[in-house]
C-alpha cells in the first residue's frame, strides 16, 4: 500500500467519523467553514503553482498533480454527501414533529379543547 492510499483512507475515515459524531454542533459548522476556506486556498495555489502540486503528488506516490486533485475532490464530495444526507434527515425529523404539533393543535382547536400537556415537545 502506498503512503498516499493510507493517507487518503485516514482522511476519509476521519471525515466520516466527524460527520457522524458532530452533526449539528458549533464545532461542525466551524470545521466546515474552515475546510471550505482551506480548500479555496488550495485551489488558488494549485492554479498559480501547478508544478508544486505535482511535486506534492510525487511525494505521496501519486503520479500527477491532477490525480491528487481528483482524489481530494472525491473526498470532498463524499464528505458533502454524508453531511447533506444527515442534515436532510434531521430536517425531515423536525418537519414531522412540527406537522404532528400543528395537526394536534388544529384537531383540539376544532373540538375547543387545547391542553398544552398533550402537545409533543418540539
Amino acid at each position: 500500500m502506498r503512503i498516499a492510499q493510507l493517507f487518503l483512507m485516514v482522511i476519509i475515515l476521519g471525515l466520516l467519523w466527524f460527520a457522524l459524531h458532530h452533526r449539528s454542533s458549533t464545532e461542525a459548522r466551524a470545521f466546515r467553514r474552515i475546510a471550505f476556506l482551506g480548500l479555496t486556498l488550495l485551489i488558488v495555489l494549485a492554479v498559480l503553482f501547478p508544478d508544486v502540486l505535482t511535486e506534492i503528488a510525487n511525494t505521496f506516490g501519486i503520479g500527477r498533480g491532477a490525480d491528487l486533485v481528483i482524489y481530494l475532490v472525491s473526498i470532498g464530495l463524499l464528505f458533502f454527501s454524508v453531511s447533506a444526507y444527515l442534515k436532510f434527515g434531521d430536517m425531515d425529523r423536525r418537519i414531522t414533529l412540527l406537522s404532528r404539533h400543528i395537526a394536534l393543535l388544529e384537531s383540539k382547536d376544532d373540538m375547543g379543547q387545547i391542553d398544552p400537556e398533550d402537545l409533543p415537545k418540539v
